[in-house]
């Protein structure tokens, strides 16, 4: 962690951003450091390191906020402000921490430095190469029924099991969070076989999500892998989204007004895996919304009298509600909508160009996967890093669709500064009848040739 820390101060600017994800991914959430009752975990200590250097170089300059930053950053202010409200100064503390720290802090530091295409390319290989030595550790958890990370801090070193079925997790603080992590990253390995010289990187990252979802053994990962192959799939109705989209709503109306149970319950039924906990997250879907008059304004600090094991939140949606009430809920249901809708303004101005077009559907994919997952867990260790960083690529994606001679030329005039005023040209010389000779012809060209090798 150290070293990694030296890199990030020290180091040039393309490590920075892959050296954070690997370690942050292979060290648990269970190394940390205590400082006057704070906990620093790794993401948080490199963290320091990172913004040290960000600070110090002045790299923070340039960055245009883009409606993915504002979205983030509303939803972070009144999530302070709530837990605040409802906690006093223990809830600003711990608010400050998750979203100012952590959540700004990550988000931000990927901004800054994912300004160029290169580096984008580079995270999706970072995240491939990440996947693939987990999946190979899960494996070695299955069948030999220990977990080889735990001297990087890994949780357990014996895998749990339930119901007869082994439940791998690496260096993840839950199996749901180990497989959710291969899951969502799948779509972006998959379009990459539509890129140049990346079929090897997309066949090995497929792979390797599919083997982190399958030795997860648990439910929630598995519906997010069939959600994101179900998303990938509806490629040929990307131009009908919005048809798609009324249809699904009024079809959830219809099935709401047919069922004697409301249509939430139908999460119940979708027991994937033998003694999975589906029904829990029905039940406390329920409750939250039966309760909706105890949580509305700024959240609740407590859940437990609400029904059986309704204290353990496991659903993201619930958690934002229990924090930030129905406000944060909105504004967090906003950042959703913000990436689902930089994504579709992105596809249409790529659709020229197929590999790039592929790559943005997958985007969405991938984050109609984090949604679903949403429903059965709430991030709480390598994945919250993670999903920041799938948040800031989402703000980045103009670079995608961004043409290169485009890109240079921005950044040639950007680097000439402002260009200074010359004399004012005379009018040409004409002959009697208004027209210009040969000669005086030639004079525009060869003005014109001299002003672009001057540029160039």
């Amino acid at each position: 962690m150290l070293l990694a820390g030296l890199l990030l101060l020290l180091g040039p600017r393309k490590y920075v951003l892959p050296t954070f994800l690997v370690v942050t991914a292979f060290l648990a959430l269970q190394n940390r450091i205590y400082i006057l009752g704070l906990n620093f975990f790794t993401a948080r200590i490199l963290l320091l390191f990172a913004w040290a250097r960000v600070l110090a170089r002045g790299e923070y300059r340039g960055l245009e906020f883009r409606p993915m930053d504002k979205a983030l950053v509303l939803f972070g202010c009144w999530s302070v402000v709530s837990e605040t409200l409802q906690r006093g100064a223990p809830g600003t503390v711990f608010a400050v921490a998750n979203h100012f720290y952590d959540a700004f802090g990550t988000y931000f530091l990927a901004r800054i430095f994912l300004r160029d295409l290169e580096v984008f390319w580079q995270l999706i290989k970072t995240f491939a190469v990440i996947c693939c030595v987990l999946a190979l550790f899960m494996l070695a958890e299955f069948l030999t029924a220990q977990n080889w990370l735990a001297p990087l801090g890994a949780v357990y070193d014996d895998v749990m099991v339930r119901e007869g079925r082994m439940r791998c997790m690496a260096v993840f603080l839950h199996p749901v969070l180990a497989g959710t992590y291969g899951a969502v990253l799948l779509p972006l390995f998959a379009a990459c076989w539509w890129q140049p010289r990346l079929k090897k990187l997309a066949i090995a990252g497929c792979l390797a999500s599919s083997l982190m979802v399958f030795t997860a053994g648990s439910g929630g990962p598995i519906m997010t892998y069939a959600a994101v192959l179900g998303a990938l799939c509806l490629w040929p109705l990307r131009r009908n989204m919005r048809v798609l989209r009324w249809g699904i709503l009024l079809a959830l109306v219809s099935l709401h007004l047919a069922m004697k149970a409301p249509v939430w319950a139908l999460i119940a039924r979708l027991q994937t895996v033998e003694g999975a906990s589906a029904y829990h997250r029905y039940e406390l879907l329920d409750a939250f919304i039966n309760h909706f008059s105890d949580w509305w304004l700024i959240g609740t600090p407590n859940t437990e009298s609400w029904g059986w094991l309704t204290d353990d939140v496991a659903n993201y949606y619930c958690v934002v509600a229990k924090h930030a009430g129905l406000l944060g809920l909105i504004l967090f249901i906003r950042v959703l909508v913000v990436g689902f809708r930089e994504i579709g303004l992105r596809r249409r101005d790529a659709e020229p160009d197929r590999p790039t077009e592929i790559m943005l559907w997958a985007f969405g994919a991938s984050l109609f996967g984090h949604a679903v997952s949403f429903f059965g867990i709430s991030y709480f260790d390598q994945t919250v890093v993670l999903w920041h960083f799938t948040l800031a690529m989402l703000a980045s994606l103009t670079l995608l669709t961004s043409q290169p001679e485009e890109v240079a030329e921005l950044e040639l005039l950007e680097d000439a500064g402002p260009i200074a005023e010359g004399p004012v040209a005379k009018p040409f010389p004409t002959t009697r009848n208004g027209f210009a000779s040969n000669e005086t012809k030639e004079i525009p060209r060869r003005l014109a040739l001299h002003s672009s090798r001057d540029l160039a």
